[in-house]
C-alpha cells in the first residue's frame, strides 16, 4: 500500500465555482459545489500528486478537449499526456480555459507527459521539451517521465515510428545519457520532478547508481491478473512511486476479456457495493499501492472513475481479487523485442504463478457485461 505518511487529505481548493461549459444554458449560475477529489502521495523530490489520474490516450481533437474540460468539473486534478499521443495542444488549451475561467490555478494542477523514443539524444531533451511546453502553453511540467528504455531513429519530430520496411528503426543511445538530458530540465526549471515508464527493476537501478538523482515514479502497466508484484515492491523500497497504466486491463465487450472484469465473482462485488465493476478496480488498485491513470471520454464514465474514495473492499474481496490467475502483459512493443535495452521478459510472464493461492473469479455461465468504458479497449499493437 501506499505508505500512509506520504498521503495528505488536505484536498481543499480555494476554487469551489466550477461552470458549465458543455451543452445546456451556460448562464445559468452552478453555484458553489463542493469536488470530490482524489487524496495526494508525497514524490521524492517533494511535490504531491493525486493518487487518481486521468488518462488521455487515444483522446483527440474536441473529444480530447470535452473530456478534460469533463474531468477538471468532476474534480480530476492529476491528467496523464505524452508526446506520442499527440494531443498535448488539446490538453493544454483545455486547461488553460478552466483557468481563465477561475475553475483552477496552475498550481492545482498535476500534468505529466514524456519525452518519446525518437528524442532520446541528450542534445534533443532540452528542444523537445520546449516545444512540448509551447503545446501545453505552461511554464513548468509537473513530471516528464522517459516513456520507453530503448530509443527510435530520429528522422523528424513528426515521424513517431520510424520504419525501414517492416523493421522500427532503432538506436543504441543509453538511456543513462537521456536521464542526464531530464535532470538538467529539472535545473532549468523547465520541470519539477522526472521519472520512467516502462522501465524494469535492473534499468532502474542502473539509473539510480550511476546518477545523481533518483526517478520519483515509474509508469508501468497494472490491472488485475497483471500486478507486477515483484516491480512494485522493488520501487515501492527505493521511494519510486508506481503509476498504472491500463488500470482495467483494457476490457472488450465483444471478446469478454479479460474474464476477471466480466465473471460471475466480479458480479458479485458489483451488487455486493453497489458499485461498477471499473470503481471496484480503481480502488483496488489504489489500496495496493498504485495510482491508476484510467482513460474515460463518457461524462459518466468520467465522474463514476474519480467516485471511489467513499468505499472500501472487505480483506475476503481484496483476497479474492488478488488471486486472479496472473496473464501477460498487454502492450508488449514486440517490434523492438530484440533490442540490448528492450525491459520485457516476455515467457517468464507469460509462465508467473499466482502469488497468492486463493480462489479465483470463475469465468461465467452466461456473459455478465457490467456498465464499463468502451473507450478503455486498445489492441495489442497500442502504445503507452
Amino acid at each position: 500500500m501506499i505508505p500512509a505518511d506520504f498521503l495528505t487529505r488536505d484536498i481543499v481548493e480555494d476554487n469551489s465555482q466550477v461552470a458549465v461549459i458543455h451543452g445546456g444554458n451556460q448562464n445559468t449560475p452552478c453555484g458553489e459545489k463542493a469536488l470530490l477529489m482524489a487524496p495526494k502521495v508525497r514524490l521524492s523530490s517533494g511535490y504531491e500528486m493525486p493518487v487518481l489520474g486521468f488518462g488521455t490516450y487515444k483522446l483527440r481533437g474536441y473529444q480530447c478537449s470535452a473530456a478534460v474540460h469533463c474531468a477538471i468539473e468532476t474534480g480530476f486534478r492529476h491528467f496523464d499526456t505524452a508526446y506520442y499521443y499527440e494531443n498535448e495542444k488539446e490538453i493544454g488549451e483545455a486547461l488553460r480555459t478552466q483557468i481563465k475561467m477561475g475553475n483552477i490555478s496552475r498550481e492545482n494542477i498535476f500534468l505529466t507527459t514524456k519525452l518519446w523514443n525518437t528524442h532520446h539524444d541528450p542534445r534533443d531533451v532540452r528542444r523537445i521539451c520546449e516545444k512540448q511546453l509551447e503545446l501545453l502553453g505552461f511554464s513548468y511540467i509537473d513530471l516528464y517521465l522517459i516513456h520507453f528504455p530503448v530509443g527510435y531513429k530520429h528522422v523528424c519530430d513528426e515521424i513517431l515510428r520510424p520504419m525501414s520496411g517492416d523493421q522500427l528503426q532503432t538506436v543504441e543511445i543509453d538511456y543513462l545519457d537521456t536521464w542526464r538530458g531530464m535532470e538538467n530540465l529539472v535545473k532549468l526549471g523547465m520541470v519539477r520532478s522526472i521519472g520512467l515508464s516502462n522501465f524494469n527493476m535492473e534499468q532502474i537501478q542502473r539509473i539510480i547508481q550511476c546518477s545523481s538523482s533518483k526517478p520519483v515514479v515509474n509508469q508501468v502497466e497494472i490491472w488485475p491478473g497483471f500486478l507486477q508484484k515483484d516491480l512494485v515492491d522493488y520501487c515501492r523500497y527505493n521511494g519510486i512511486i508506481v503509476t498504472a497504466f491500463s488500470p482495467l486491463g483494457q476490457p472488450n465487450r465483444e471478446n469478454h476479456c479479460p474474464v476477471y472484469f466480466f465473471s460471475e465473482g466480479m458480479k458479485r462485488l458489483v451488487n455486493k457495493y453497489k458499485r461498477s465493476a471499473s470503481q471496484i478496480v480503481l480502488r483496488y488498485l489504489i489500496d495496493y499501492g498504485v495510482v491508476p491513470i484510467p482513460k474515460a471520454a463518457n461524462p459518466i464514465h468520467i465522474k463514476e472513475n474519480l467516485n471511489i474514495f467513499d468505499f472500501m473492499l472487505d480483506d475476503a474481496d481484496i483476497r479474492l481479487l488478488r488471486g486472479i490467475k496472473p496473464k501477460s502483459r498487454i502492450v508488449k512493443y514486440e517490434m523492438v523485442k530484440d533490442h540490448m535495452f528492450y525491459p520485457f521478459e516476455l515467457l517468464k510472464e507469460n509462465n508467473e504463478e499466482s502469488e497468492v493461492k486463493e480462489p479465483q473469479i470463475k469465468e461465467p455461465k452466461l456473459p455478465y457485461i457490467p456498465n464499463a468504458d468502451e473507450e478503455e479497449r486498445e489492441n495489442n499493437e497500442n502504445y503507452e
